[in-house]
């Protein structure tokens, strides 16, 4: 139920608001934790490439 309760919360968002990642995490593993940085890390990476306009949606 928690992950129908996370796709109804996405599909809400206007355009612009949506987050590139929903964590459901039942066991509480720290994937939360270990994905943000992951995010953080690429992110960096697609703005010394010269991608950062990839980060963000087109309007």
């Amino acid at each position: 139920s928690k992950v129908a309760e996370a796709i109804v919360d996405l599909v809400a968002m206007p355009h612009g608001h949506r987050p590139f990642r929903v964590h459901i995490d039942p066991s509480d593993d720290g994937a939360a934790i270990v994905n943000g940085v992951a995010d953080r890390v690429r992110a960096q990476l697609l703005e010394r490439i010269g991608l950062a306009d990839l980060l963000h949606p087109k309007p």
